[in-house]
């Protein structure tokens, strides 16, 4: 088993400090059959087993963080939430303030046991490769498209192409698309498209 990885060139802030980033190239999404599957080969648990302890974990975790309580599965890692909202000042008294309060995200930190677990990994360096030459799965382009618009609102074909580690070709193939869908609107000219969210 190997992990790929990309030297891809920084822009912005991060440029002045870094010339380049290292971004893990994801392969696949590996769903939960195939989990339930190489548990129920190891283990005495059934697939029902599984699914229902995830099931019961998943409803706990929310109540717990819903609660502010940061949660820690134990050789797994700690959950907290992170928060975002429009801050403004009270005129009278002068104190911050936020409206709209929502979750940005969960965080996760893991424990030291789920590092050691992954023991010696092997990496290869894929920087000078086309990029997979096919499509990617509408989950992860989804996925893909959440964390860039969350980083900036305007996005370009050269930022969904290494997000998703695609060839330049099926890169523009895929913002056509996704342009028909109308998942995304081109605020650029024709021959340089740059996207913001629909």
């Amino acid at each position: 088993m190997t992990v790929n990885y990309k030297l891809l060139r920084t822009s912005g802030k991060l440029a002045q400090r870094k010339a380049l980033r290292i971004v893990a190239i994801k392969k696949d999404v590996t769903d939960i059959e195939r989990i339930c599957q190489h548990i129920q080969q190891t283990t005495t648990l059934t697939t029902a087993d599984i699914l229902g302890t995830i099931s019961a974990i998943k409803t706990e975790l929310a109540e717990e963080l819903k609660s502010g309580n940061t949660v820690h599965l134990p050789g797994i890692g700690f959950f907290s939430l992170a928060l975002k909202g429009d801050m403004y000042e009270d005129q009278k008294t002068h104190r911050h303030h936020l409206r709209n309060v929502a979750v940005r995200k969960i965080r996760f930190r893991p424990d030291k046991d789920f590092y050691e677990a992954l023991g010696e990994v092997d990496f290869a360096n894929k920087t000078y490769k086309d990029g997979t030459p096919s499509l990617p799965m509408r989950q992860a382009v989804n996925a893909a498209l959440k964390e860039l618009f969350e980083e900036k609102p305007i996005i370009t074909v050269n930022d969904l192409r290494r997000r998703l580690n695609l060839s330049t070709t099926y890169a523009y193939q895929l913002t056509a698309q996704l342009e028909r869908e109308k998942k995304i609107i081109n605020i650029g000219s024709r021959y340089r498209k740059m996207f913001k969210k629909a």
